[in-house]
């Protein structure tokens, strides 16, 4: 799996700060954190870069600290910049609040739509231990999540559940159910012990998955066939492995998380955008993710499928 990747903004007065969570989120070997002012592009504004990485990144963490004052009916009281609670507001509505933490120096006064809102507090005189201790369950806190699939601005899981629901469970359901003797292919005949169902999910996305899979079909000679009703039959790739019949597909639905992105952050030129790239991958492993979700939830396919990276051995 690969690490984390985790956005930390701040104002320019919280910089060591920032850099001290950076460094000891980062030790736990599980999380790359990366801090703002490392995102900025030349000839690119501030606002696209961050509304890039709103998309890009897998968590948010603001740190709100006491950088200005404010004159609040009539009570004088400190406040974190104006553009940290923007930021703040960017990534929540990308990523959703189980993904955007705010942490916040103690005293500094949040907007009211935040209040009884459980943020993670610090203190400037913070011993070493007291910084270790925070981070540490801001570590937990993103790998418990990290776990989890989650409907967000872009479509993977929506996608995911879609594909399970339509494709997926019906021929795990097919394949487990079919009276005995009774042969799974309908027009190859193959006697096997027991048949499996593999989830072949690209390692990176084209504008064609349905163009991919064939070529994938194609170079791993894999056989075609359909499965179920014969007037709209489910068609499949499937191969021998000693006694089992192993049953192939690769989603084509895949192929609407590309138009997705690029509504999203439409293109101004040719050219590789990692921004994008990073995005597309996130939503291939979003969808894997919910996929063995599903199939884990599920008595028929659960034992039978599988799901994998092309690339896999």
């Amino acid at each position: 799996m690969r690490p984390i990747n985790v956005f930390i903004g701040g104002s320019s007065e919280a910089k060591k700060i920032a850099e001290k969570v950076k460094e000891l989120i980062d030790g736990s070997g599980e999380i790359n954190c990366t801090v703002w002012d490392q995102t900025f592009e030349f000839n690119k504004t501030f606002l696209r870069s961050l509304q890039e990485a709103c998309y890009s990144y897998d968590f948010g963490i603001l740190i709100a600290s006491k950088d200005d004052i404010a004159l609040i009916r009539d009570n004088v009281k400190d406040i974190p910049r104006d553009n940290i609670i923007f930021e703040y507001g960017l990534f929540l509505g990308a990523l959703g609040n189980n993904r955007t933490f705010l942490v916040q120096e103690k005293g500094a006064n949040l907007p009211t739509d935040l209040l009884g809102y459980t943020a993670p507090r610090y203190v400037l005189d913070y011993s070493d231990k007291d910084w270790e201790t925070l981070c540490n369950s801001l570590v937990e806190a993103m790998k418990n999540q990290f776990q989890k699939s989650e409907i967000q601005v872009l479509p993977s899981t929506a996608l995911a559940i879609g594909y399970f629901n339509s494709f997926l469970k019906p021929v795990a359901h097919f394949t487990y159910t079919r009276e005995s003797g009774m042969p799974l292919l309908n027009t190859n005949k193959f006697d096997h012990a027991e048949a499996m169902i593999q989830i072949v999910i690209p390692k990176e996305l084209s504008n064609n998955i349905s163009a991919r899979a064939m070529k994938y079909y194609t170079e791993k000679k894999y056989t075609t066939d359909g499965i179920g009703s014969t007037g709209r039959p489910f068609p499949i790739r499937f191969y021998k492995k000693a006694d089992s019949l192993v049953v192939v597909d690769m989603p084509t639905t895949l192929n609407a998380i590309r138009p997705s992105v690029n509504l999203l952050m439409p293109d101004t030129g040719l050219g590789i955008n990692q921004a994008k790239q990073q995005i597309e991958r996130r939503e291939l492993e979003n969808f894997k993710k919910t996929l063995e979700y599903l199939v884990s939830q599920d008595d028929y396919a659960a034992g039978m499928v599988e799901v994998i990276w092309e690339d896999d051995k």
